[in-house]
């Protein structure tokens, strides 16, 4: 259709004016598909549940993204607040070396001339005392291990002494070098090329990436051992946080599932995302108390367990309607979140951390403006027509509505932590924390090049997070998984 011109469109509408106005009518709808769409490609990590590892090349991502975090700001200014201990680094009382510093032979005073007395080192008091904090250079220590052989004097039989449990082979690298690569490769992330130069450099053992992968093969099958009772530990927990995020394998996409608390952690590395990798990773069909997520629909399949909702996603869903498509609803939504949030934190300090039930009037006051609030979300988005006959497949609904409809339906897992305070958690930034960290490794090794690497990776690093959420030296852990994964595992599932 050729642009008709602003002469033609006056000279119709004296002629025709409800073509205009159909006309006017056909290009506002546009415009309304447009704008939604061009809202919908705005939307990044900030402004909705969509994980950061989209906003690159996304169709806008401004240095400073609309809406901003979730956390508020704060009075004070950065740096160490008033009243801080601070740190400093200190003397200490036995030093490993000492050095002394003497005049020259016959010096004299600078002022009189007069040459200076002699000095004896046994007075402390003739010393300006200074200390230098310092690593020594760093190299391998070769301990030689030697069994005795004999024959013996009856029959002539052949006997040899036992080697200490661990020392295999005739030349091997020890549970501190090996612990060192997990430490550094597992928990900081290093790349096997990198890690190889720092092992050269610093240590003055160079490693081939060969021999850093056995020891992550190694460790991998220690860490399962050490992961057992820590998975058995997390069936029983009281509350359990899941949640998921992609990764890739042999170029392909998979999923990294997490199962976590505020003390253990287990991974679990699969191709596929809802219940049938959940059932590969043998907890959840086996889980009886609370589970915490992000609404994600494989999980309300298991209904042996109660479920939660995690409120921080829907705080920037709403977020996003509100600043993004003018939803006024969704900012009195968040608003009643929070009020709630306070509320219940509220009663909790007043008992001293233990549960209380809240009254029924505040319990009605909030759900009625819960509803209240949704009602007004439905006149603001309401259902699309039918599909016609012979048309296949559900409704397309706006984010909105599908929002609106989630929230009628799941009331009690968004509110839980408003109805039982202390028992459900408000959202589900643990489980979000323990798979953060899939994605900076994405960024700095790139993907995972046979299953048994992936495996192997998962749980060694299910045994870190334990271990770091339990404030335990990582690498003592590390050193120890070589010789005791059984036992670490049951210490670590017991958190002592």
């Amino acid at each position: 259709m050729q642009r008709p011109s602003r002469e033609e469109l006056i000279a119709l509408a004296k002629v025709d004016p409800e073509a205009i106005a159909d006309l006017v009518l056909q290009l506002w709808d546009r415009v309304e598909q447009l704008e939604i769409r061009i809202a919908g490609l705005e939307r990044n990590s900030r402004s909705s549940s969509k994980p950061p590892s989209t906003d690159k090349g996304n169709f806008t991502n401004p240095p400073k993204p609309d809406p901003k975090s979730l956390r508020g700001k704060s009075c004070k200014k950065p740096g160490g607040q008033q009243g801080h201990p601070g740190s400093t680094l200190e003397k200490v009382v036995n030093p490993d070396h000492i050095e002394f510093h003497d005049f020259t032979p016959g010096q004299a005073c600078s002022d009189c001339g007069c040459a200076l007395p002699e000095s004896s080192v046994t007075d402390p008091a003739d010393f300006k005392v200074r200390q230098v904090h310092d690593i020594p250079p760093i190299k391998p220590e070769v301990t030689e291990h030697r069994a005795r052989k004999c024959a013996c004097p009856g029959c002539g039989k052949k006997h040899r002494a036992p080697f200490p449990a661990g020392v295999d082979a005739p030349a091997q690298y020890g549970p501190n070098i090996q612990a060192t690569a997990l430490y550094l490769g597992s928990y900081q992330l290093v790349p096997f090329q990198r890690l190889g130069e720092i092992f050269a450099e610093l240590f003055a053992c160079p490693l081939s990436q060969g021999t850093l992968a056995n020891f992550v093969k190694k460790g991998g099958q220690k860490s399962a051992v050490a992961v057992a009772p820590i998975r058995e530990a997390l069936v029983e927990s009281p509350v359990l946080h899941a949640d998921e995020t992609g990764c890739t394998l042999h170029g392909r996409r998979h999923w990294l599932h997490v199962l976590s608390t505020d003390q253990l952690t287990c991974y679990h590395l699969d191709a596929k995302r809802g219940r049938e990798a959940m059932d590969r990773m043998g907890l959840l069909p086996r889980f009886k108390n609370l589970l915490i997520h992000d609404c994600l629909g494989a999980y309300f399949t298991y209904e042996d367990c109660r479920h939660g909702l995690c409120n921080a996603r829907h705080q920037r869903e709403l977020t996003y309607l509100h600043e993004q498509l003018d939803q006024n609803w969704a900012c009195e939504m968040i608003e009643l979140l929070l009020d709630a949030k306070d509320l219940a934190e509220r009663e909790l300090s007043r008992e001293e951390g233990s549960r209380r039930v809240i009254g029924d009037g505040r319990l009605n006051k909030i759900l009625s403006r819960y509803f209240d609030i949704i009602g007004r979300g439905y006149l603001e988005n309401p259902e699309p027509p039918p599909k016609p006959k012979g048309k296949k497949g559900p409704v397309k609904r706006s984010k909105s509505l599908n929002l609106l409809r989630r929230m009628e339906k799941r009331w009690e897992e968004i509110l839980g932590y408003f109805f039982y305070p202390g028992l459900y958690p408000y959202d589900n930034n643990q489980a979000e924390r323990d798979v953060r960290m899939m994605k900076v490794r994405e960024k700095i090794n790139g993907t995972f090049r046979s299953a048994k690497h992936g495996k192997a990776f998962c749980d060694i690093r299910g045994i870190i997070s334990s271990a770091r959420k339990q404030k335990r030296p990582i690498l003592a852990i590390l050193r120890r998984l070589f010789f005791a994964p059984t036992a670490l595992g049951e210490s670590l599932a017991r958190g002592s």
